[in-house]
């Protein structure tokens, strides 16, 4: 490398450390004085939606001894639906996966949501989305809140799952 690339790479270098440092200093909003925060989260084990058959002794035989496994299964993890509603009205709809390659990881909420101070009637919804006919034995598939909540200047509501009702509760209250 010449001197002269050595120079132009290092003051480059020393440019943009300088306006990294100068744009650091910029002030920022995120919400007003006055408002306030409903704060979603907690972290489910999601459900497995397989398919699984036994596998032939002609599929056993071409497989490696250590791929050998008994059964062949195809599908992944449920997709969960996630519904808030502030005095009837929608908020938040969306779809949830579960991360992994194979859709095999629990699945987290974590969702902020900016109000005004006041008082709300708030139903949150998280329910599996199975296809049709799959049966589940003994799996909680919904988790849900339906209640009021009196939402002071800056205050944060923390709706949660609590452990032991595997309900979705106001934290804190």
């Amino acid at each position: 490398m010449t001197r002269a690339r050595m120079l132009l790479a290092g003051a480059l270098a020393l440019a943009l450390a300088l306006a990294v440092a100068w744009l650091s200093q910029a002030p920022t909003t995120y919400a007003r004085d006055d408002d306030a925060l409903l704060r979603l989260s907690w972290r489910v084990e999601g459900l497995r939606v397989e398919e699984c058959r036994p596998r032939t002794a002609e599929e056993l035989e071409a497989l490696a001894p250590h791929m050998r496994t008994p059964e062949v299964c195809v599908g992944g993890g449920a997709d969960y639906e996630l519904l808030v509603e502030l005095d009837g009205a929608a908020v938040v709809h969306d779809t949830i996966r579960a991360g992994g390659a194979r859709g095999d990881r629990p699945i987290y909420v974590y969702r902020d949501i900016d109000l005004s101070p006041g008082r709300y009637a708030l139903r949150v919804a998280f329910g599996a989305l199975l296809p049709e006919g799959f049966a589940v034995d003994g799996a909680r598939l919904t988790h849900a809140f339906d209640g009021q909540v009196d939402v002071a200047p800056t205050e944060v509501v923390l709706i949660a799952l609590d452990p032991t009702t595997a309900e979705l509760v106001r934290v804190g209250q």
